[in-house]
């Protein structure tokens, strides 16, 4: 049961990856939009579920001052990453928050945001890391502690 636990969480984290990988983030016409710089820098996929090893991958999502982004994925990072058909290597495009929710807007799949939260590392001491829709980010950039 613990396996199987383990492999469903794996697949929800992977699932969550794609969708933040395959959308494009382009500012829409809202005056709620910012930047949040405290956000701005490079942020690696982690494992920490079922894992002690605690190393970046190189599943990386870079967050820019100006408001674009870019993503980076490294297929062999993550669970059965080449079982899963349309799978891009690299996005990018524009970011923005707003209270607890990371927003973009796509010209192939649209609008949206997905929740985030500012987090430190549970096992690295005063490792700053953002968790997006249940994926954690640690910092790859230089970052004080939340």
């Amino acid at each position: 049961m613990k396996k199987l636990t383990s492999i469903l969480h794996k697949k929800f984290l992977f699932f969550i990856l794609l969708a933040f990988v395959l959308v494009r983030l382009a500012a829409q016409g809202n005056d709620d939009q910012s930047i949040a710089p405290e956000l701005v820098g490079k942020w690696c996929f982690m494992n920490i579920v079922g894992s002690t090893a605690d190393a970046l991958t190189n599943s990386c999502i870079t967050l820019n001052a100006d408001g674009t982004f870019e993503t980076s994925l490294d297929r062999a990072s993550l669970p059965n990453a080449n079982s899963i058909a349309g799978l891009q290597n690299s996005d990018y495009g524009k970011w923005w928050v707003k209270d607890s929710r990371l927003f973009y807007n796509s010209s192939v799949h649209g609008t949206g945001s997905y929740s985030f939260q500012k987090i430190n590392h549970p096992r690295l001491q005063n490792t700053p890391t953002i968790v997006i829709s249940g994926m954690v980010f640690v910092t790859a950039s230089s970052h004080d502690p939340w």
